[in-house]
């Protein structure tokens, strides 16, 4: 712009100034444009049900379509067990591999966010990332569970066996895997956190497999169950003691992303 014509225009605008500002209807404005964000923020916020939806959506349908094949394939190789006779200790030990296994079917969407470099993205949502893990975990974990009880009254009713006993004899394996699982995704923050909890998984599984063809039978007898209560009740204290650790290291990764931003 030429010197002359910023000069006339400013000299324009001296002439013709603005007029003075109210400021209570300025404050009224403030106010009220506040008021129509707080609106359209509440219109469009998600209930509680609505964002498990959401996520039950987000998790890859392939994930579950590999749980319910461990279920089916432990079914099937149950009612073959029995039409061969093979003994109960046995076909309970089978069976429990199941919760190893279904667990490692999960473990890579609770992993992803470092494992595929998703967690920049993850944090740019609206949705606390700690709320976002604890849905996915929730959401898994009821699948395997769900599946598991599945096993159970099929064993209860096929082998003529108490279920609460054989629900014992499966979740204690599940409750041992799961706990491990997450003491090192509390540990290991890298991305390859997720090969490990795999490894794990199917280091128990493998331990599974190798009592199953050499089953210790005292591990089955009544006076075994305390054992077992005592193994459930350990995992499950750990389970929850891991968690709150999970839920620290996520508020911690969203605290590091905003000293970044």
């Amino acid at each position: 712009m030429k010197k002359e014509s910023k000069y006339a225009l400013v000299t324009a605008l001296k002439n013709y100034p603005s007029p003075p500002v109210d400021q209570q209807k300025l404050q009224e404005t403030v106010k009220e444009a506040a008021e129509v964000l707080r609106q359209a923020q509440a219109s469009r916020r998600t209930s509680f049900g609505e964002f498990y939806m959401t996520q039950l959506r987000f998790i890859s349908w392939k994930v579950w379509a590999v749980q319910l094949l461990i279920v089916l394939g432990m079914g099937l190789l149950l009612h073959n067990s029995l039409q061969e006779q093979v003994r109960n200790v046995q076909l309970v030990m089978l069976t429990s591999i199941a919760a190893p296994l279904l667990v490692i079917a999960g473990i890579q969407t609770l992993t992803r966010s470092l494992s595929c470099h998703m967690l920049e993205i993850e944090l740019s949502t609206r949705h606390l990332l700690e709320k976002l893990t604890l849905v996915r975990m929730s959401l898994l974990g009821m699948a395997d569970l769900i599946g598991l009880a599945l096993l159970a009254v099929l064993m209860s009713a096929w082998m003529q066996m108490e279920i609460a006993v054989i629900l014992l004899y499966l979740l204690a394996p599940f409750n041992l895997t799961c706990f491990g699982c997450l003491w090192l995704l509390n540990r290991v923050r890298t991305p390859n956190c997720g090969y490990y909890c795999l490894i794990y998984g199917a280091l128990v599984a493998l331990m599974q497999t190798v009592l199953a063809f050499n089953p210790s039978h005292w591990l089955f007898e009544s006076s075994a169950i305390g054992v077992w209560q005592a193994l459930m009740m350990l995992t499950a204290a750990g389970i929850a003691f891991e968690v709150s650790g999970v839920r620290k290291t996520c508020r911690s990764l969203e605290t590091a992303s905003k000293m970044l931003m």
